[in-house]
C-alpha cells in the first residue's frame, strides 16, 4: 500500500497524552483490584514470597507496556488523519489545487476526508473555468474581436464566488 505511514507517532503530544492515560487507568484498576481483594474481610492476606512479588511486578510492567503501545496504535488512527488532512490543506493554501486527502482504510475521518477531496475537486473546476474564460477574453482581445460579452461572462463566473469580504 503507497498511502502507508511507517511512523506511529505522528503527533507526540496528543499520542502520548492519550497513551500514558489509558495506561495509568489499567495500571490503577489493577492495584484498586488487588488491593481491595486484600481488604475484604474473608479475604486471606497475600503472603507471597519475593520471588512471585518481583514477576506480579514484571508482568504488570508488561501489560503497562501493552497497553500503552496499544493505545500509541489506536491513536495513530486518528493523528495519523489529522496529519494528512492539514499537509492538503497546506497544499491548498499555498495554490497546489491537485491536493487530495487518501487515508488508509484503517483510519478515522473518511467522510470528511471524502467531503474535503469533493471540497477540492469543486474548487479545481471553479478555477478551471474561470481560467477558460480568461482565456477567450484574451484570445478575442488579441483578435481584435469585442470582448464585452467574454468579460461579462468572466464577471458572473468569478461573482460566483464567495470570499466573504465584500467590495
Amino acid at each position: 500500500m503507497e498511502n502507508r505511514r511507517t511512523i506511529i507517532v505522528i503527533n507526540k503530544q496528543f499520542q502520548y497524552q492519550s497513551s500514558l492515560l489509558v495506561a495509568a487507568l489499567a495500571v490503577l484498576l489493577v492495584n484498586l483490584f488487588l488491593i481491595g481483594s486484600m481488604l475484604l474481610p474473608e479475604a486471606t492476606s497475600l503472603q507471597l514470597p519475593t520471588p512471585y512479588v518481583v514477576a506480579i511486578a514484571a508482568v504488570e510492567l508488561l501489560l503497562v507496556a501493552g497497553i500503552w503501545y496499544g493505545s500509541v496504535r489506536a491513536t495513530h488512527r486518528i493523528a495519523g488523519p489529522v496529519f494528512v488532512i492539514t499537509r492538503a490543506l497546506k497544499q491548498l493554501g499555498e495554490g497546489d489545487l491537485s491536493a487530495s486527502v487518501e487515508l488508509r482504510d484503517t483510519d478515522m475521518f473518511q467522510a470528511e476526508a471524502a467531503q474535503i477531496n469533493n471540497s477540492i475537486t469543486a474548487l479545481r473546476e471553479k478555477i478551471t473555468e474561470l481560467q477558460a474564460r480568461a482565456r477567450s477574453v484574451q484570445h478575442a482581445h488579441a483578435a481584435g474581436g469585442d470582448i464585452a460579452a467574454q468579460l461579462e461572462q468572466l464577471e458572473s463566473a468569478v461573482s460566483a464566488l464567495t470570499t466573504g469580504k465584500e467590495d
